[in-house]
């Protein structure tokens, strides 16, 4: 495929904030590497910037160095292809690299933030939580990409991982909260999600590989989770966190 082809494509690139300034955009790093020398836009050209915060940019290229190009803003647009819903996974961590295929999918689904959770049964011990912090780095590349993959404008939050208490503190911030869940007493999502007013803040809790221990899933429905079953089967922790995410924001009209 040649490069005039590659530029048809509709592609977002990525700046903070604080190069946004006076109407003009600078873009530094590997996204100017990847607009000049990859995708070869030259000056003149339009390109599409998203400020990771709500704002998408149409921006006119008007100059370029070895590490960086700028352009002047033609027009902006807010919370384009963004869900109204905030929707947060807390989700169990787990081995390898599952983390990421996670946080990549669901993110292009349309989740806001990401919490990862120490769980009882999960693979890393508090004891590793150095380790667990030295992967968000990784995780948040996995968002940025996943964010201009799917055309988004906010770039999700991933909190430092939490213990299962130190999220029932947070549950309150939330309109609903639920809990994956094969309990017999578990509602359909549907049931769980039925609210006379709108939904704005939505809080998902899945657990590790193992699940949750019995203490832990009832010390959850205690603090206000509701239990939900994702269907009869039991599901491996990344395809439970990508069907529940699908199924609360479709509810919500969000993948209509």
């Amino acid at each position: 495929m040649g490069y005039s082809n590659l530029q048809k494509v509709v592609t977002y690139f990525y700046t903070v904030p604080e190069n946004i300034q006076n109407g003009m955009v600078k873009i530094k790093g590997e996204e100017a590497h990847h607009i000049t020398k990859v995708l070869r836009y030259k000056k003149g050209e339009i390109i599409s910037v998203v400020d990771g915060c709500g704002l998408r940019y149409k921006v006119i290229l008007e100059q370029s160095q070895k590490d960086w190009v700028e352009g002047k803003i033609l027009a902006q647009v807010r919370r384009e292809n963004e869900p109204v819903a905030n929707l947060t996974l807390a989700c169990g961590i787990s081995s390898g690299t599952k983390m990421d295929l996670i946080i990549e999918k669901c993110t292009e689904l349309g989740v806001r933030s990401f919490i990862p959770i120490l769980t009882e049964k999960g693979m890393v011990e508090l004891d590793e939580l150095a380790k667990v912090k030295k992967k968000l780095g990784r995780w948040n590349k996995v968002a940025l990409a996943a964010m201009k993959q799917s055309l988004r404008c906010y770039l999700p939050l991933i909190e430092n991982p939490l213990d299962l208490g130190g999220l029932l503190r947070k549950a309150g911030d939330y309109d609903r909260s639920l809990i994956a869940s094969l309990g017999p007493k578990s509602k359909t999502w549907k049931e769980a999600l039925e609210a006379e007013e709108p939904l704005r803040d939505v809080l998902l809790l899945v657990g590790s590989e193992a699940g949750f221990t019995e203490e832990e899933s009832n010390s959850a429905q205690e603090g206000g989770f509701i239990p939900v079953k994702l269907g009869p089967r039991r599901l491996r922790t990344e395809t439970a966190c990508i069907i529940f995410c699908g199924l609360v924001l479709s509810y919500l009209g969000e993948l209509e």
